[in-house]
């Protein structure tokens, strides 16, 4: 009888545990699906910030654009290619990466872009193709190694963006 008392206890707070487990899985579920769209309105308001900033002056080093597009998407055979920030002249365009924090990832990620342009935009088959990346948080060291990868660096500085040219 005693023992199947302490059966019929551990039952009892094993379904407490339960409950109070699929009560935290709630909240995390909350909380995660929060801090993502914390995030996503982070990354927005930093795109928009550089694509304004483009678009009053649409230069990259000494390079004038004409037109500055954002979030251009095409798709070919399942291949597919996002750009945040699109700039072009007649003769020229700039592909450029915008991220709130800068990472190593996003060299990858503007190589990948610029081997994939010719194939998925082949009216610009002919033009000069520059990358470009845009960071409120760049490390020093990763503006370093972009510049010397050949790509322009864009920063925020106050309420205006600095343009730094590749070597």
């Amino acid at each position: 009888a005693e023992t199947d008392e302490q059966i019929k206890e551990t039952n009892e707070q094993m379904k407490k545990t339960d409950e109070q487990i699929k009560e935290t899985d709630k909240i995390v579920k909350e909380l995660t699906k929060n801090i993502q769209g914390v995030n996503k309105s982070i990354g927005e308001d930093t795109e928009t910030f550089f694509y304004t900033s483009l678009q009053r002056k649409p230069v990259l080093g000494d390079i004038k654009f004409d037109f500055v597009d954002r979030n251009v998407s095409r798709t070919k055979d399942l291949e597919e290619l996002q750009i945040d920030v699109f700039l072009e002249n007649g003769k020229s365009v700039g592909l450029v990466e915008v991220k709130n924090k800068v990472t190593k990832k996003v060299f990858k990620q503007i190589e990948n872009q610029i081997e994939k342009f010719p194939r998925l935009h082949p009216a610009f088959k002919n033009y000069k193709v520059y990358g470009a990346i845009a960071g409120k948080s760049f490390p020093k060291h990763l503006q370093q190694e972009a510049l010397q990868k050949g790509y322009f660096v864009l920063l925020q500085q106050g309420d205006h963006v600095e343009v730094m040219s590749p070597v």
